[in-house]
């Protein structure tokens, strides 16, 4: 990959661009990619706060066509539909295409800053910044598979990957037959050799999450764009395999966890250990943000579990 210029975008291939989302004015946490053919999309679009910084990318890019055609949010959460509404506003002939699970929290995203709000607390939202409503005319709500055809060979298969969230979807580049994942796959940030799962509350649900990973891996696409951080362009067949193993390790501790009255804290520390075992680094070595995300994951699997055995005990006693 080549940088142009001082922004951090990069092609990765032929009109396939990353660009990086600044979030919370940090390089390398959020990536969004632009595809560009006849038509132009961008797939994610970072925090509110990552508005102008990947308009000045797109500016950069190509002043002409700083308006793309198709904003494609992979699923609602903040880092990836956070910008939307800004965009949208700065480009009002845009679409915005979304999983028709999602689509309420973009007409009207008062739940979703509710939500984040109590996940990472209001100092953090000042960082993230506040997600603007996008008319219902804009909107393009999916269901389990939409194809998008941008014109100059440029093909996209959109399609549901459930499991991080119930509104997940990943985009097919079927001419590249690169995925842009979302977060339909783990963490991989530069340092850190095994991916770490993203299992956030309210909505984790393991059992879609590995139906949706053995969907990928059916797939078997030559490269993977992940939002966090960046392209897997080789071993991607390994990498996936390990998000499999990454997930089962921690399932059967959380399983394990909860029929024992755990506390989450107690997740928490297990899910920190292993991503400091299979990335070699001491625990004192990761950085804040991963042991954020972390956190959540351990709420969030903790309370997927519970809800899980809660459910199998009331169908027992029926």
């Amino acid at each position: 990959m080549s940088c142009r210029r001082t922004l951090p975008f990069s092609e990765i291939v032929n009109g396939v661009f990353l660009l990086d989302s600044l979030a919370a004015a940090t390089a390398g946490l959020v990536a969004v990619y632009l595809v560009e053919g006849e038509q132009s999309a961008l797939i994610d679009a970072g925090y509110p706060t990552s508005a102008k910084a990947v308009l000045s990318q797109l500016r950069e890019l190509d002043s002409r066509r700083r308006n793309v055609d198709y904003l494609i949010p992979t699923h609602v959460h903040l880092d990836h539909a956070g910008a939307v509404g800004h965009l949208a506003r700065a480009m009002p002939n845009a679409r915005i295409i979304v999983s028709k699970h999602g689509a309420k929290h973009m007409i009207d995203p008062s739940r979703l800053i509710e939500s984040a709000t109590k996940a990472f607390g209001q100092e953090a939202m000042s960082l993230f910044g506040t997600p603007i409503p996008v008319a219902t005319d804009r909107i393009e709500p999916v269901g389990d598979e939409y194809d998008l055809n941008l014109g100059a060979g440029k093909k996209l298969k959109i399609f549901a990957t459930p499991g991080h969230a119930p509104h997940h979807m990943s985009v097919l580049l079927e001419h590249e037959h690169l995925l842009a994942t979302g977060d339909a796959v783990g963490l991989n940030y530069p340092g850190f050799y095994s991916p770490i799962p993203t299992t956030p509350p309210p909505s984790f649900d393991e059992e879609q999450y590995m139906r949706t990973l053995a969907k990928i891996m059916d797939i078997n696409p030559l490269g993977l764009l992940l939002p966090h951080f960046g392209p897997v362009l080789s071993g991607g067949e390994g990498f996936l395999r390990k998000n499999v193993e990454a997930v089962t390790r921690w399932g059967s501790k959380v399983y394990e966890a909860v029929k024992s009255q755990q506390s989450i804290e107690q997740v928490f520390r297990y899910f920190i250990a292993d991503v400091a075992e299979h990335s070699g680094k001491p625990e004192g070595d990761l950085p804040d943000h991963i042991r954020r995300i972390v956190k959540l994951s351990a709420i969030g699997y903790c309370s997927y579990v519970e809800k899980r055995i809660a459910s199998q005990s009331s169908l027992t006693e029926k």
